[in-house]
């Protein structure tokens, strides 16, 4: 997939997910679709779009590519999750950023049980203090432990 292919996909799915996707990140996804070589009747119509018009030229522009999306709301936003945790466990993002992305997909997933020991350890961490017991590392660790657990299980995991 070709990464401006990918970032249309990515956008589709936040907005999707429920995201407010500003409408200039979606002509600027357009102008680089454009740039790229990507082709389809509406993609230049997006690339040089107002504000205002880009929300309906991206959905059809997405429509016309054939980019695959999650089936509801819902999945999108399990989608984004693991997204989430695979960051978290490779590092890729601060534990405190990746968390409050995590905060808000847990909250939009009605907080489900499989998730209440990371939810603990992510607001242990957050509340840590250097005179805390407990050292940090071992809060981060366990973060990216609980985070692998539930990446290596089925997906998304199985809500109790």
């Amino acid at each position: 997939m070709s990464s401006a292919r990918g970032a249309l996909a990515a956008l589709a799915v936040d907005r999707l997910a429920g995201f407010d996707v500003p409408s200039r990140d979606l002509v600027a996804a357009g102008m680089r679709a454009v740039v790229e070589g990507l082709d389809s009747p509406t993609l230049p119509e997006l690339a040089g779009s107002e504000d205002r018009d880009a929300a309906g030229l991206f959905t059809r522009v997405v429509d016309e590519l054939g980019i695959e999306l999650p089936v509801d709301a819902d999945a999108a936003r399990w989608q984004l999750l693991g997204e989430c945790l695979g960051a978290m466990v490779r590092g890729d993002v601060p534990l405190a950023e990746a968390a409050a992305l995590f905060e808000e997909l847990d909250a939009r997933l009605g907080r489900p049980g499989v998730l209440a020991e990371l939810r603990r350890w992510l607001a242990m961490l957050a509340t840590w203090i250097p005179t805390d017991v407990t050292p940090v590392s071992f809060c981060e660790e366990q973060v990216r432990q609980l985070a692998r657990q539930l990446l290596a299980g089925p997906w998304p995991p199985v809500t109790r």
